[in-house]
């Protein structure tokens, strides 16, 4: 028999309102995951242009290969390989391999000086990850075949004037120093007294002294040297190791090899004293660097100091003692900041690829601007 119900009914609750979380699960077996799915596999094509990619990163020096590479892997494991042949071809190939073509060809070899060297473009376009060992022996093989050249040159000016006597004058020795310091200069660098021989003002003790140079292993050590340690910092630049969220002034390799020679230095000051020969008494030569300019701490004070001074005199002759902060445009800088507060992030700056200029093209500049306004204060009898 059925029941008839009559009257009102209380109608059901109001479901609770949401907190806005996802659904977790009272189990661990229940907790949501991420969706099953296959990811995409790279196409022949896309292949075929991540082999292309990996073969030009494999020509790289060592210190950018193993950035590029390693970078690759981790995002090749821990997204998928899709993601992978993006950073090549878009990240990597796009933006950053015209930036280390262009460090390149500013640093190469400068074949319009002299053609003698052109057997060893290839090997010096390898100076930025060259060792010390492959690096010394390239500065003998340089040292030599300048000094063959000048043998050859001093015969051939002998035979040609008769006696040997003619080389000991300042014509003989300018024409000789213009052939082989013309030749080092495809290395990019300049000769000692290079612009007097330009001018026609160079003498035979003037040409000895740099043609002996030219000649000195040592001395086309330490100019490789130098020449490898900018280059490697100006690629490191280039691909935006040097920005102000990952190292604002230096790469960090450039800071490790300075704090390691320093490092250095102090080991071998450690292990050396100062001997007074008339009364015997030694001292420890680490003190006393320590307790001179030499100890940055010190150094500090005395520029602290002297700006304190400057600004004490400035007072008392009514003048006005400040600092003046000159910024290179932003050509000179490679890297670009964007946005503003906790959203602020650096980005490429795309008007540096052109020239792709170093810190001491930025240092030429602010000195030639900072001559314009010394000669600028002086025509308007400004006292600085």
């Amino acid at each position: 028999m059925a029941i008839k119900a009559s009257g009102r009914f209380v109608p059901p609750s109001a479901f609770a309102a949401g907190t806005g979380k996802a659904f977790t699960g009272a189990y661990a077996w229940n907790a949501p995951r991420e969706a099953v799915g296959r990811e995409r596999p790279l196409t022949r094509d896309e292949m075929r242009q991540v082999q292309g990619v990996l073969s030009t990163i494999n020509r790289l020096p060592y210190f950018l290969r193993s950035l590029f590479t390693s970078r690759y892997d981790y995002i090749r494991r821990n997204k998928s390989p899709v993601h992978g042949f993006y950073f090549l071809t878009s990240t990597f190939q796009r933006r950053l391999w015209p930036r280390i073509e262009r460090v390149n060809q500013r640093h190469e070899m400068n074949t319009d000086a002299s053609l003698l060297f052109l057997a060893e473009r290839d090997h010096y376009a390898r100076l930025p990850g060259m060792n010390d060992k492959e690096l010394k022996k390239f500065a003998a093989r340089i040292s030599s075949q300048l000094f063959m050249m000048y043998e050859e040159l001093s015969d051939a000016w002998v035979d040609a004037h008769g006696e040997k006597e003619s080389l000991f004058t300042d014509e003989a020795q300018a024409h000789l120093y213009g052939h082989v310091a013309g030749a080092a200069r495809a290395f990019n660098i300049s000769p000692l007294y290079w612009k007097k021989y330009r001018k026609g003002q160079m003498t035979t003790r003037q040409a000895y002294s740099a043609i002996a140079r030219l000649f000195n292993d040592e001395w086309w050590t330490h100019q490789l040297k130098g020449q490898r340690m900018r280059w490697h910092e100006a690629l490191l630049i280039a691909v935006g190791e040097v920005n102000k969220d990952r190292s604002p002034y230096a790469s960090k390799h450039a800071i490790r090899d300075v704090r390691a020679r320093r490092q250095a230095n102090l080991e071998f000051l450690k292990s050396c004293d100062l001997e007074n020969r008339e009364t015997g008494e030694r001292i420890d030569l680490i003190s006393k660097v320590m307790g001179s300019i030499s100890n940055p701490e010190i150094r500090r004070m005395e520029l602290m100091n002297t700006i304190a001074g400057i600004e004490r005199y400035a007072a008392t002759e009514g003048d006005v003692g400040m600092f003046i902060t000159l910024t290179a445009p932003s050509k000179y800088h490679p890297t670009r900041q964007v946005g503003k507060g906790e959203s602020k992030t650096v980005q490429l700056n795309h008007g540096w690829n052109d020239e792709a200029f170093n810190p001491k093209d930025a240092q030429r500049y602010l000195c030639r601007i900072w001559s314009l306004m010394r000669t600028a204060f002086k025509d308007n009898d400004l006292q600085v």
